[in-house]
């Protein structure tokens, strides 16, 4: 049994070190849409479930992985704002066309419901991010996507890390 102590113990005190660092890089990653090869909505819950943040600690992580993700999100709004949509095949690790049926339903959801799609389409997990793309082709106004993006992305890493922190509350 030491030895198994001895991991636990070195694995946290590694994601003490480099834990929050990390994170913010897989989250604006994830937010540019390069990152979708990572499982952050488990790296996230799992980083909870590790290190048992304290409430204002979880604040702090919440707060931290939303502008991460922000972040990315914006860089992809701007370069598509400049590049148009040809910008999504020059991001890695993203297999979509502007002329596939996934990439023209988020377009219809933009131009459609504006807002509510830029602030619903990040709540949902198989779309987050590509509203970036139409918004930024249509020059939708930077502080409407901002306040859309950074609140849509507060309520879902929210969500990610209360529910770990509840349920450790539970069995503890």
């Amino acid at each position: 049994m030491p030895s198994v102590t001895l991991s636990i113990e070195s694995v946290l005190a590694v994601l003490d070190v480099v834990g929050l660092p990390a994170l913010f890089v897989v989250f604006v990653l994830k937010g540019a849409l390069v990152g979708k090869i990572f499982p952050t909505s488990v790296c996230l819950s799992g980083y909870v479930v590790l290190t048992g943040p304290t409430r204002a600690g979880a604040v702090s992580l919440v707060v931290l992985v939303t502008v991460a993700h922000v972040i990315g999100q914006f860089a992809v709004y701007t370069g598509s704002r400049r590049y148009g949509e040809e910008l999504v095949a020059a991001v890695p690790y993203l297999h979509l066309e502007p002329s596939s049926d996934r990439f023209r339903r988020v377009d219809r959801w933009f131009d459609r419901y504006g807002d509510l799609a830029v602030f619903g389409t990040n709540v949902i997990p198989w779309s987050r991010g590509l509203i970036a793309i139409p918004a930024g082709v249509s020059a939708y106004p930077r502080r409407r996507y901002f306040v859309h993006v950074g609140s849509s992305t507060l309520l879902y890493h929210g969500v990610y890390v209360a529910v770990p922190l509840f349920g450790l509350a539970a069995l503890g």
